[in-house]
């Protein structure tokens, strides 16, 4: 980052003269020497730029951003993705960058993590985008349809990532022009980048559509897996991402069916309805994986620590999992399109990003998304004290360790964050503190609402606050409270105190939770405990080490116990590389195909000259008849509804088409075939053709529209739309990976052939 150096010397510079400015006469010196889009490659003109955006800071703010904070935003504008310590003040630093791209003509998306920070970034740092005459919206989950259009085209927007993605997909499936909302993908700015661009990376986006269900069978399959002990009638993988029936759970649910075979033919459904239960069962948990409320499964983002309002499970198991909880079912849906954010993000002609944790992905970054990274030091020198990792041998040894830690600490007045990996946890800890006399504050995907309240007292005197997921949270910690009224107190005990207690599956969710302490040269202390019985580690520590263990076992030497732990976190970060590599793979194939299509109907949508022509071509007979009868216009109204509907229809069935395709392609393996090839050779071959079939289709519609019948095409054709959509993240891996599954289906299938023999 040392090559920005020079522009904010210049910045520098600038400020006297831009200091002396008026209001109404900022924006105008700020550009005097720019031209439209020339900003990133013109030294005099970014810097000019960027003074009158810190100085417009500084009025309106009353903050006047420090170095590090210009040096980010250099970064910023020239599309790298910033590391800055928690407490930097990143929010500013995204300001100044997207002010510096619209002086210069550019269209901005600031891209937030939730509807919390769009909304509060925007409003926030509104007066310094007035102070130089930039519009400034943004959009989130409940922004009405009718303003989206309108708040899109403002100058800098901000929004959620994932409700712009959930706006191309609407766009996507819209009837008339007027209906699209045209998100313009110029310039993307990304907070949080780390977990945005690689964590949720591979994450589709989802808009469906309703579809049908039967209640009954999902209510029977729950019913006889209610009949199922774990370990004698059902297995779970050892890193618990895959669920399988043992021989004697199949032999169980078989004899009470009646002696029916499982994996004949006609009870693949009913042996898929079953898989689904048994997965909802054994591997989806309530105050872990979701929440039960008002009669509804709220699932909680497990990175976030928050509720997810905008995500579903796919392919049945929400509905399983309904049926386990004794709720009523919702439709499962047809997927009408999908998108996943990698995709969506490689739409802006500039990416950038910047996150607390970003050095650590910086490989990954360049691989997905070539873009390059860098990190810039804080504003004041870290002396926070990061305490060596605690090791036990089991859970209840550690939960004993991290209460006696707490309430030392509280007892000294020390104010004190816990990080926890669940819902289940942090209420169960605070219950244990409770007894001991510490009262803590709870904050988890219950009450995610009231977490800038909570946050922002958690440096108080004597506070002590548990929390899940940290990362994105956006809210600082200051010692002494809000107003800081207590600072020197709180500095006298060491500062904040940040316990984890256990590791997390990267070692970038764990620098977010730790960097909560010392932030912007502050005292803190962080301690990390980790047992043997964490899920972490007892589903990735390699063998050796394991085996090593048995044999030591507690004679195994601290430091040891201590490599154990991180190697099985390192691993757990290879295994998720991997998955991102693979997913991203397979996805090659449908994104090309997708732009094919949606290109292919927005000339549909917007100009249907073409379409029509051809349809004139193909059918003159009808076409003549209609046209004298209707006149031309509405010829091609009538071809441009029934278009829209077969590409719409051809395109879910091909998506659909493809899933079942993706479920079983793993099995190519056995074959000494390579799965991505295999996929992509099938998803090509299964499009080749795609348009000649869309165009042959329409033309037989409207060969068999009524001329002399007044009812509009879609009544008349049976074109059937869903009456109802809506969009769904869905998680990763719910179902544990395609691998898994393709592996698990060869053993049964195996087992049941040698049953029969």
């Amino acid at each position: 980052m040392s090559q920005f150096s020079s522009i904010v010397q210049d910045v520098r510079s600038l400020q006297p003269e831009a200091s002396i400015i008026p209001d109404n006469e900022l924006r105008a010196w700020a550009t005097v020497q720019s031209s439209q889009g020339s900003v990133v490659n013109n030294r005099r003109s970014l810097a000019r730029i960027l003074t009158a955006a810190r100085e417009a800071c500084s009025r309106a703010l009353r903050i006047e951003p420090y170095d590090e904070q210009l040096l980010g935003s250099c970064a910023l504008v020239h599309g790298y993705v910033a590391e800055m310590d928690t407490g930097e003040g990143k929010t500013i630093v995204g300001a100044l960058a997207a002010a510096a791209h619209s002086l210069s003509g550019r269209r901005v998306h600031v891209l937030s993590v939730n509807d919390y920070l769009a909304e509060r970034d925007a409003n926030w740092m509104g007066p310094i985008y007035d102070l130089l005459g930039i519009n400034v919206s943004w959009v989130g989950q409940l922004t009405p349809s009718s303003s989206r259009k309108q708040a899109y085209s403002a100058d800098v927007v901000y929004a959620p990532v994932s409700e712009v993605g959930y706006d191309v997909l609407r766009d996507s499936f819209a009837h008339s022009a007027s209906e699209q909302v045209d998100p313009t993908f110029d310039v993307g700015i990304v907070d949080e980048a780390d977990a945005v661009m690689i964590d949720e990376a591979v994450s589709p986006l989802v808009l469906a559509g309703e579809g049908e269900i039967d209640e009954d069978n999902f209510e029977n399959a729950t019913a006889l897996i209610d009949l199922l002990e774990p370990g004698e009638h059902y297995l779970v993988d050892a890193d618990r991402s895959a669920v399988s029936l043992s021989e004697l759970g199949v032999d169980l649910i078989e004899d009470h069916l009646g002696g029916i075979n499982l994996y004949d033919i006609e009870n693949i459904d009913l042996l898929t309805r079953i898989n689904l239960a048994l997965h909802a069962r054994a591997l989806v948990h309530s105050d872990v994986d979701y929440l039960v409320e008002n009669g509804t499964i709220r699932l909680i983002n497990t990175s976030r620590g928050r509720i997810s309002n905008m995500h579903r499970w796919p392919d049945g198991l929400h509905a399983a999992i309904e049926a386990k909880e004794g709720l009523p079912l919702t439709t499962p849906g047809i997927v009408l399109d999908s998108i996943t954010i990698q995709d969506l993000l490689l739409r802006y002609d500039l990416l950038a990003g910047m996150s607390g944790t970003v050095i650590a992905v910086a490989d990954e970054l360049q691989e997905f998304y070539s873009t390059e990274s860098g990190r810039i030091e804080p504003h004041e020198e870290r002396v926070r004290v990061d305490e060596p990792i605690r090791v036990f041998f089991t859970n209840a040894e550690k939960e004993d360790g991290i209460i006696h830690e707490i309430t030392k600490r509280h007892a000294q007045g020390q104010p004190v964050l816990v990080g926890t990996q669940s819902v289940a946890e942090s209420e169960h800890l605070a219950d244990q503190l409770s007894a001991e006399g510490v009262c803590a504050q709870v904050l988890n995907a219950r009450n995610s609402a009231e977490e800038a309240e909570i946050i922002s007292h958690a440096g108080q005197y004597g506070q002590v606050t548990i929390s899940t997921q940290m990362s994105g949270r956006g809210t600082d910690i200051k010692l002494g409270g809000p107003d800081e009224s207590d600072r020197i107190r709180v500095v006298g005990l060491g500062g904040l105190a940040v316990v984890s207690t256990s590791l997390y599956p990267s070692r970038r969710l764990d620098a977010q939770l730790l960097g909560r302490a010392g932030r912007q040269g502050d005292p803190g202390v962080t301690m990390r405990f980790v047992s043997l019985d964490d899920e972490l580690v007892k589903a990735h520590m390699p063998g050796f080490m394991r085996r090593k263990l048995q044999h030591r076992g507690r004679n195994t030497p601290a430091r040891e116990l201590v490599d154990m732990v991180l190697s099985s976190q390192k691993i757990a970060e290879a295994l998720r590389l991997e998955r991102h590599r693979s997913t991203w793979q397979y996805t090659r194939a449908i994104s090309i195909q997708r732009q094919a299509v949606i290109g292919n109907r927005i000339d549909v949508l917007h100009d249907n000259d073409e379409i029509a022509h051809r349809v004139h071509h193909s059918v003159p007979d009808q076409a003549k008849n209609l046209i004298s009868k209707r006149g031309w216009s509405e010829f091609k109204a009538v071809v441009r509804t029934v278009a829209l509907y077969v590409i719409d229809n051809a395109w879910t069935s091909h998506l659909a088409f493809l899933n079942d395709v993706r479920e079983g392609i793993n099995l190519r393996v056995l074959a000494g075939q390579d799965p991505v090839q295999e996929f992509h050779l099938i998803a090509l071959r299964e499009f080749d053709g795609f348009f000649e079939n869309v165009h042959q289709s329409v033309c037989d519609l409207v060969a068999s529209y009524d001329v002399e019948d007044q009812t509009n095409a879609t009544h008349q054709l049976g074109l059937r739309r869903p009456s109802a959509t809506w969009t769904y993240m869905v998680p990763d891996n719910p179902l544990g990976t395609p691998e898994d599954r393709a592996a698990h289906n060869v053993q049964r299938i195996a087992r049941q052939i040698f049953k029969r023999d």
